[in-house]
């Protein structure tokens, strides 16, 4: 409810896609997804996830509400 100031306020995406964007990559792989988010995105076995996903998982959650 960004109206009454709770919430996320979207304010645009970046160009590319949201199956190339990193933010979704990362936090999709890395534990911020929810039980219901279902992604073409395959986590590679290199990929080292941030020890405080506090802003991983913020990122991720603007480019599903927003963007994806």
């Amino acid at each position: 409810m960004p109206w009454l100031g709770i919430g996320m306020w979207c304010n645009g995406c970046p160009p590319r896609g949201c199956e190339d964007d990193e933010a979704i990559i990362h936090g999709y792989c890395c534990g911020c997804s929810f039980p219901l988010d279902n992604l073409p995105v395959l986590c590679p076995e290199f990929l080292q996830c941030p020890l405080n996903l506090h802003g991983l998982c913020h990122d991720y959650e603007y480019m599903m509400r927003c963007c994806c």
